[in-house]
């Protein structure tokens, strides 16, 4: 076994060696009650208050190994980058009520450091003001505007693995978005309506060699209407418009979709909830040349309490994103994927609990013969030693598999984890 595969390894051993004071004192602490897994003060904390003003600060620190910063095949001509790496992600919500309505102030930020690959260090930020009025017992709107400002990390868009292109930096783009929701239908209603318009737009402010044609406007408007069929299900019927804009004229890849859903909204019991939308999915790109796509697409996520102190998360969706650039019969016209993902949540006792997430995406390319398949799997074990704080160790393993030679990579990421939340 190489040098490189032992320092996930060492980190492991490492770790469990500095884990084992805490687990002695697990077992001569006094045993409280464990808060159910689905309790959102046992995943949010208790928020400061400053008069009718809500304040939650929270912040992750990751310290550990990465094997392959850019997804790199490991080949002689895209070797992988290995470094230790540190990660902080601070974040902070505000909240306020003023005569019935709400407002929130949410900050988050996620920023990544490499020992030996200082190149790929990061920077990312979002910051987003929303609102939640009420007209009258029949009108409500829910409203949004944000920006975020952040990195792509090398090796991880469409637009760079297309291209052939290597960037030395992450990219770094800017993205703002604004729009609402307004709904029409008091609470408890047997029929309710949802009209939604928001507008993105985003652009790339550096490695314009590979960025040039992502820069893009989005406008996405949505109509749903909800009729109660039971008193904690509601059938849906579900129509969405997104015009996509590219900035750059050669880019050869706006577009307009529609999804006409049916589905249902779901709790029917304490143990079980969640919602499923399937119906017709189009694309119509402005490009003569490039295929457009109609066919099956749906949404669905299940959440299920089998006990109060375990938790398991099923989603599946399936939906078409764009190629890189205006080459359709090198990148493709449009990238079919389809994904899974289940997460769970285990208490096992009220200061020892442990996480599992499994994902994996198949993305099918329209016009050229390439499929790859992506898969991640994370285990991660957390010692709650206060109320507010824990410690933990995560192991991450992440995988492409493709039909197009080169693009396949592995990655390990082994990272100690300390957790604050209030």
């Amino acid at each position: 076994m190489n040098q490189t595969m032992n320092k996930p390894l060492r980190l492991c051993i490492a770790a469990a060696v500095a884990a084992l004071p805490w687990v002695v004192l697990a077992q001569t602490a006094p045993a409280e009650p464990a808060a159910p897994a689905s309790d959102p003060e046992a995943d949010q904390g208790r928020p400061f208050r400053i008069g009718n003003i809500y304040l939650r600060p929270s912040l992750t620190v990751r310290w550990g190994y990465d094997d392959n910063i850019t997804q790199a095949p490991g080949t002689a001509a895209q070797p992988k980058v290995a470094s230790g790496t540190w990660n902080f992600t601070p974040g902070l919500t505000g909240d306020i009520e003023y005569k019935g309505d709400r407002y929130s102030l949410d900050y988050q930020g996620n920023i990544t450091q490499y020992s030996d690959s200082t190149q790929d260090n990061m920077a990312n930020h979002a910051l987003f003001v929303r609102g939640n009025n009420t007209l009258t017992t029949r009108n409500a709107i829910r409203w949004e505007a944000g920006l975020q400002d952040a990195y792509d990390p090398r090796g991880s868009t469409e637009w760079e693995q297309s291209s052939g292109l290597g960037s030395s930096e992450p990219s770094h783009y800017r993205t703002y978005r604004y729009g609402g929701t307004y709904s029409y239908g008091a609470p408890g209603a047997k029929g309710r309506i949802e009209l939604e318009a928001f507008q993105t737009d985003k652009t790339y402010l550096n490695n314009r060699a590979v960025t040039t044609t992502a820069d893009v406007g989005s406008t996405d408007l949505a109509g749903r209407f909800f009729w109660r069929v039971m008193p904690k299900t509601s059938a849906v019927l579900e129509v969405r418009q997104t015009a996509s804009d590219y900035t750059a004229s050669n880019a050869l890849l706006d577009s307009r979709g529609t999804q006409l859903m049916v589905g249902v909204n779901w709790s029917a019991t304490a143990a079980t909830s969640g919602s499923l939308r399937v119906g017709q999915t189009t694309r119509n790109f402005d490009d003569p040349l490039r295929a457009s796509f109609r066919g099956l697409g749906w949404q669905a996520s299940v959440n299920w309490k089998p006990w109060t102190y375990s938790v398991f998360d099923f989603s599946t969706a399936r939906d078409v994103s764009d190629t890189a650039n205006d080459q359709a019969a090198v990148v493709g016209s449009y990238i079919v994927s389809t994904s899974y993902a289940v997460s769970w949540h285990h208490d096992w006792l009220s200061y020892l609990h442990s996480q599992v997430k499994w994902s994996y995406q198949e993305m099918d390319y329209e016009g050229i013969d390439r499929s790859d398949q992506n898969q991640s799997l994370m285990l991660g074990a957390y010692y709650d030693f206060r109320r507010w704080m824990n410690l933990g160790f995560e192991v991450t393993q992440s995988t492409r598999r493709s039909s197009m030679e080169n693009m396949d990579y592995d990655r390990w990421q082994t990272m100690a984890v300390l957790q604050a939340k209030f």
